[in-house]
């Protein structure tokens, strides 16, 4: 969906982001910090977000979507990006595939921040990424990200700020997070080819990084919230798939607390559930005859120390009067931060036994 707009967007954000370089630095070096971030907003985007046409609806075809797991663009990610030359770098070998779909999602678990410095210490667990990193969403045909996250708050409220405008300006929509506990489970409804489908997304974390009523954070995982958002999406007559970051991290079993609430939301009316934060992947289930998959594991990120953190899945679904067909498609990350698809062979039936799925890869409700 609206990948014309994303072409054109994408084509500002370069001739943006090569100002940066030219008269944003040269007018850092004769301005304050606060006056320096304001040149750089005005200079990397300058375009207006408008929609063109859409095509026209062809009802009868199934609608497509592609979902990814955790995306981090910080730490070594980035080390990697600036040594490349290239902010689409980590997307580069599954860009293609991504943009493939009606609606291509995933978890953004790094916040943008207008900065002078994204040095990152490799233990760090407080993330920042550049800007011009948005360039790899936009280049895949990212439609929606998901922020409810335990990182998203990393750069506090600037950060979380920074990340809304820029994703705003980008064309992209985003689910989770916000200024406020109302666009935190305000959730997002996106019409294709003439059904209504709508996206909630929530995490775990139950500190200062909630959204408030005055407090800008991130939707957690509260039952009864949920459950109303649900309610409010189907009564604007769309069909939900929430988004659930979760779990216990380093493991390919869900525990109590994911399955509690991934029941939860299919009881709401949801007819999926798509999880991550475990960085493995993990195995999936259906209830009452709708698909969960507890977690998607890494898509984008430096966690190169060991098997399972390099590699993640991708869920292609397709819709036509309910789920027609589910696939789970392995990746692998190489080079602390570029994700590949894997190939048919040992690796690849080895990620997908171990969840339980089939060498093919598709999963269907017995």
């Amino acid at each position: 969906m609206e990948r014309y707009t994303k072409n054109l967007i994408s084509i500002s954000l370069i001739v943006g982001i090569s100002l940066l370089f030219i008269l944003g630095l040269i007018k850092i070096v004769q301005a304050p910090l606060s006056q320096s971030l304001s040149i750089l907003k005005s200079k990397i985007f300058h375009t207006e977000n408008k929609y063109s046409d859409p095509l026209p609806v062809q009802k009868d075809s199934p609608i497509e979507f592609i979902f990814g797991g955790d995306v981090m663009l910080s730490r070594e990610v980035n080390n990697r990006i600036v040594k490349a030359g290239d902010y689409s770098w980590p997307f580069a070998k599954i860009s293609d595939f991504l943009k493939n779909a009606d609606l291509t999602i995933i978890n953004l678990e790094s916040p943008f921040i207008l900065s002078e410095d994204y040095t990152v210490a490799n233990k760090s667990f407080v993330f920042k990424a550049s800007p011009q990193s948005i360039l790899g969403l936009i280049n895949s045909g990212i439609d929606l990200v998901s922020l409810a996250n335990n990182h998203i708050l990393n750069q506090g409220p600037k950060g979380l700020e920074d990340t809304l405008w820029i994703l705003g300006n980008s064309g992209i929509k985003y689910i989770g997070a916000g200024r406020n506990e109302e666009e935190a489970h305000h959730g997002e409804i996106q019409n294709i080819k003439g059904q209504n489908f709508g996206f909630l997304a929530y995490a775990y974390p139950n500190d200062n990084s909630v959204a408030k009523i005055t407090r800008p954070g991130i939707a957690n995982m509260d039952l009864e919230k949920m459950k109303s958002d649900i309610k409010r999406l189907k009564e604007q007559n769309a069909i939900v798939i929430v988004f659930m970051h979760a779990g216990k991290e380093y493991s390919s079993q869900p525990n109590e607390h994911q399955i509690l609430f991934a029941h939860s939301a299919i009881e709401a009316g949801a007819e999926a559930v798509i999880g991550h934060h475990p960085h493995w992947p993990q195995t999936f289930e259906f209830y009452n005859g709708k698909p969960i998959i507890y977690s998607l594991g890494n898509l984008i990120f430096d966690q190169m120390w060991s098997t399972e953190t390099r590699q993640g899945l991708l869920a292609k679904m397709s819709w036509k009067n309910g789920w027609q067909k589910i696939e789970l498609i392995p990746i692998k990350i190489y080079d602390y931060g570029q994700a590949e698809i894997l190939a048919d062979g040992k690796e690849k039936k080895a990620i997908l036994n171990k969840i339980g799925a089939s060498d093919d890869g598709l999963i269907k409700s017995e």
